[in-house]
């Protein structure tokens, strides 16, 4: 007995040694540091930190320390594709609730987060996993001990960013998009007031519906919908393609206001022959029972005039 928990001691104390030297402790000694997402003054702050706030310092890059994201660094996904705090597909995490934002990397599918709060937009926020790591400037962190040589290998893959202008084709949450062009607004003709695409809703049920495929109308009933309250819908924005998606029949998201308010769905038009300029669509609207952003039913599409 006495045999095992000498053991037992032993192996706890080799633990936090192997802890210790893979870690070392720092402290803020600015009055309010700049918390960023990359080695670089000019990369985006995710997060501020106080005089005196501990962070967990794992490793040096030039004028850089390499830390563990404090736990108030703000970082969201896609709502869709959590379940019970689980990621059911590679997720990207952002600095913000919006697909233009900075990104810490991808989420791996299967990964369990902890959930904070779910915005109107469908956006998660979720506490920072582990192995999310931000950068600090040295200089302003008071390091206690040695600082670790830092992983070659990081738990959270850091995203591929192509050498393209940047496009301002936005990203649906924690779901891989094709990338598209950004559109230039129109010039505006003096003597007009402009003319603001805004989406129509109807109070009432579409009188005259399209029949829908078997297999379309299955998937949709499968999400909880009830295809008897759908609204009649005419709305306008950009398309933007789901790489990935736990809903088949759910392959398209449509982008207004840089955000993405409905997921498409459609058996009898071709999404991919329209392009990425700005689309006019028509059909029906339907919530879907948990989900901050509604489905539309795609009866008709054309360029936006």
């Amino acid at each position: 007995m006495k045999r095992t928990f000498a053991i037992a001691c032993f192996g706890l104390l080799c633990a936090v040694c192997a802890w210790s030297a893979s870690a070392a402790e720092g402290v803020v000694t600015a009055d309010l540091l700049n918390i960023r997402m990359r080695p670089d003054v000019k990369s985006t702050v995710a997060v501020k930190l106080d005089k005196g706030y501990k962070v967990e310092v794992l490793g040096e890059s030039g004028e850089f320390l390499e830390i563990a994201a404090p736990i108030i660094s703000p970082v969201y996904v896609s709502a869709v594709y959590l379940d019970a705090g689980t990621a059911t597909a590679p997720l990207k995490m952002y600095v913000a609730g919006n697909p233009a934002a900075a990104t810490y990397g991808v989420l791996p599918r299967g990964t369990v987060v902890k959930l904070i709060d779910i915005d109107r937009y469908g956006w998660a926020k979720i506490e920072p996993p582990a192995g999310t790591r931000l950068y600090a400037a040295k200089r302003f962190i008071k390091v206690t001990g040695e600082i670790p040589k830092a992983a070659e290998a990081q738990p959270v893959p850091p995203v591929k960013v192509e050498e393209k202008k940047e496009a301002k084709a936005a990203e649906t949450p924690a779901t891989k998009v094709e990338e598209k062009k950004e559109q230039k607004p129109a010039a505006k003709v003096e003597g007009k007031k402009e003319q603001k695409p805004m989406e129509k809703l109807a109070e009432k049920p579409v009188e005259k519906l399209a029949v829908m495929d078997p297999a379309t109308e299955k998937a949709l009933k499968d999400l909880g919908i009830d295809l008897s309250k759908g609204a009649a819908l005419s709305v306008t924005g950009t398309l933007l393609k789901l790489e990935t998606t736990t809903v088949p029949a759910l392959g398209y998201v449509l982008m207004r206001n840089g955000t993405h308010e409905y997921y498409l769905c459609a058996d009898k038009v071709a999404f991919d022959k329209l392009g990425g300029a700005p689309v006019a669509l028509q059909g029906r609207s339907f919530r879907v029972p948990g989900w901050r952003v509604p489905v539309l039913y795609v009866e008709s599409a054309a360029a936006a005039k």
